[in-house]
Order: structure tokens, then sequence, then C-alpha cells
């Protein structure tokens, strides 16, 4: 999972950083609100923890910049030491998923990373297998099948094709891809992201005229979707 961990205080930050990259979280630090939604427009991540007391644009404004935004359904944890009855509800009510008072305890923020993602994915453990017609895809034996035919995959072009599907409708910049599927630290280039996304795009046939897009987004980075093929036929 890619986290983005927006706040101010370095030291805490370094500190919180170090628990969520034990649990093989790749974590992004924002010493700023501005730095994070400028970043925002080119990147994509699964969560987004955020400081409420910021200089310039604090959490509270962050999120509200997040309401606005069309694409924006990832969840949010705000980290505060504002702890009244009064805060808590006010930011709950403007749209964070849950809260955590500061000082911060090791465990309690991972425990609650990992209930609001079970929340965000609909509380059900990831399965085993994708169905979307005419793609089968078995996470367990690293097979995939179109219309019950095999598609020969590499390793990485499987990984891939499961990341996207476990997607789908998702804007995900080419460094939450590289990160998903290479690895955070990884020494390739989003190049190997495009490379690796021709292919899967070609060997799977992801194509409208077959129910699939599977788009590039100008600077920002793909999204696969399925597409009405009697609508675009007649257009």
């Amino acid at each position: 999972m890619r986290i983005a961990l927006v706040d101010d205080d370095v030291h805490l930050a370094q500190a919180m950083k170090l628990w969520m990259e034990e649990q093989q979280y790749d974590v992004v630090h924002f010493a700023n609100g501005r730095d994070f939604t400028n970043a925002l427009r080119k990147e994509s991540f699964d969560l987004y923890i955020l400081d409420w007391v910021m200089p310039d644009f604090d959490g509270e404004q962050v999120l509200s910049w997040l309401s606005e935004q069309s694409e924006h359904d990832t969840p949010v944890i705000f980290v505060t030491q504002r702890d009244s009855e009064e805060d808590i509800a006010k930011i709950l009510n403007q749209g964070a998923d849950d809260y955590i008072t500061k000082p911060l305890r090791q465990k309690e923020l991972l425990a609650r990373i990992a209930a609001v993602t079970r929340r965000s994915q609909g509380g059900s453990a990831q399965k085993e297998i994708i169905e979307t017609p005419p793609y089968k895809i078995n996470l367990s034996s690293h097979t995939l099948y179109k219309d019950d035919k095999p598609v020969k995959l590499t390793q990485k072009e499987f990984e891939l094709v499961s990341f996207m599907f476990r997607n789908i409708g998702r804007l995900l910049s080419r460094g939450h891809i590289l990160s998903s599927v290479w690895g955070h630290g990884s020494e390739f280039t989003t190049r190997t992201v495009d490379t690796h996304i021709s292919r899967i795009r070609k060997k799977l046939e992801l194509v409208p005229e077959h129910g699939w897009k599977l788009s590039a987004i100008y600077h920002q980075g793909y999204r696969l979707e399925q597409v009405d093929v009697e609508e675009q036929e007649q257009t």
C-alpha cells in the first residue's frame, strides 16, 4: 500500500514513516499541505495521513480541497493534538475516515491504518480470484485466462495485470504503479511502467472494441476501465 504522510513535524514524520515501512508500506512524506496537493496532480496513493495544524495550508484546508476533486475516493486519517469532541466530530463530518490524537502510539496507528483499509475495500479480504469477463485471474496459481484460454505472461506482467484489475476505474500514477508492482526503492524507472503497460494492453487486447480501455492520462498515469461496446460501435 502506498501512503502519503503530510506533517510538518519532521521528527514525528520520520518515526511514523519507519513504523509503516516496517509493515512494508511505501510512505511518501510531505512537510506541508501545498507540496502534497501539488504532488496529487501527478501522483496517486492508497491512503492519506494528514496533520491538522500546519503552516500555510493546514489539514482541514487540504481535506476541503480533496472534497472538491472529482477523482477523490482515497481514505483519510487525521493525526493531531486537538482532541475535543467538537474537533473530532467536525473533521469526521467533513470527510475524514478516522482520527488519531497525539502523542501517537505505534500499534494504534498501524491498527487504524489496517481498519480504514478494510473499510475502504468493503470489509473483505483480498480475493484469490478476480473474475471480470472475459478475464479470470487466479492470484494463487499466477494464471490468467481470457475467454477460458490461458494468456502467457511474465511474472511482472502478471503482477501488473493483477494490480490494475484490483483498481478498475482508478487513476493510478506511474510512481504508484512502480512502487506497488516493482517495490519501494526499485531501481527501475517509470519508463518500465510504460513498456509493461503496452505489453499487457496488447496481450490482453484491452481495447474499446473488446469492452475495455487502458488509457494513458497525460502527466498523470493510467486508468483501466470497462466500456460499453455497443456505445463504442455507435460512435
